[in-house]
């Protein structure tokens, strides 16, 4: 067996949790760390064997490792993604890229600086449907496009029943509809159809849901490409069904993914679908991605600068719902 790649987890609740469990499954990779504030997440890791800390730099000061998993509230990203960088270790990143553009910024050039992978979750990039799809759209089965069409819509319970936790607080979170749960989309749409010129942004009146939060809770944005392209994206977080779907329209055809089918319709109109049903919502494909990456050097689509161009996005479009016109991206 090659050997085994030695990995941190700092943040091990919610999604942390379920990273971390994928990494204490795979046979070539080693949990030499785990940090989190709450004594109670790290208690069961202890026991384990695992060593655990509840602050990032003595983790870092003490710990041996090549790679860190980092998932923590968006505010606390550029401290603790820049310090496991300056370690040496390569590192995966849940998504937002940061809360702010300056913080995203921040880790962009510390990943330049230190020649270390930094790679932001986006793993809707590593499902089989929407790969497929890419591929399709890079042979030519489109043609020219010309519109597309994203949306992701779910249910999520906690903000429903206000526990918002810190998601509920701007300055912490940054927002949410675009910037949380719109990464998932905007990070597809991004990949398929490249950066926008300008932006449009439409957060809706008031707040949806009872209770105190001061964050948007749904946003549709427009987004226009030098290409003459044209693409609109609709989030939400507290509606039913749920539903992650990006729809491509091209002179030649088009291609309507969700991350279970694939549905293909030539210039003819005869459509064509295949079915991804099976696994299609893994985190695994997207680990195997960072893995293989830090093994062999090279860059995935996820990386650094492709999440950069997402966060340019994200800012363009609050800029826009503030000021109600479009918005170029800034630099």
């Amino acid at each position: 067996m090659r050997e085994r790649l030695r990995v941190v987890q700092v943040g091990c609740g919610g999604i942390g949790g379920a990273h971390l469990a994928l990494l204490r499954e795979r046979e070539d990779v080693q949990v030499v760390g785990a940090c989190d504030i709450d004594a109670t997440v790290l208690a069961p890791l202890g026991e384990a064997g695992i060593p655990t800390f509840t602050d990032h730099r003595a983790l870092l000061r003490e710990v041996e490792a090549e790679c860190a998993i980092v998932s923590l509230p968006h505010y606390l990203y550029a401290d603790v993604v820049n310090s496991a960088l300056r370690a040496g270790l390569h590192v995966l990143k849940e998504k937002p890229f940061a809360r702010t553009l300056d913080d995203a910024r921040s880790m962009r050039e510390a990943a330049r600086e230190t020649g270390r992978l930094l790679m932001v979750a986006g793993q809707a990039k590593h499902y089989p449907s929407f790969r497929r799809a890419r591929a399709l759209l890079d042979a030519g089965a489109c043609g020219k496009l010309l519109v597309c069409r994203g949306v992701i819509t779910y249910f999520w319970g906690a903000a429903a029943a206000g526990a918002w936790s810190w998601r509920g607080e701007h300055a912490k979170s940054g927002g949410v509809a675009v910037i949380d749960s719109g990464w998932h989309i905007l990070d597809l749409v991004h990949w398929y159809c490249g950066a926008p010129t300008r932006v449009s942004c439409f957060l809706g009146r008031g707040r949806a849901l009872p209770g105190e939060y001061d964050v948007d809770d749904r946003a549709v944005l427009i987004l226009e490409f030098e290409s003459g392209a044209v693409a609109d994206v609709t989030c939400c977080f507290i509606t039913q069904p749920g539903n992650r779907q990006v729809v491509l329209h091209g002179l030649e055809g088009s291609l309507d993914v969700t991350a279970e089918r694939l549905i293909r319709s030539g210039a003819d109109g005869v459509a064509q679908t295949e079915d991804f049903s099976e696994g299609s919502h893994s985190l695994a494909p997207q680990l195997d991605a960072f893995l293989a990456a830090v093994r062999s050097g090279e860059v995935p689509s996820s990386a650094s600068e492709e999440a950069y161009q997402v966060q340019r996005i994200i800012d363009a479009a609050y800029r826009s719902a503030r000021s109600g016109r479009a918005e170029e991206l800034t630099p």
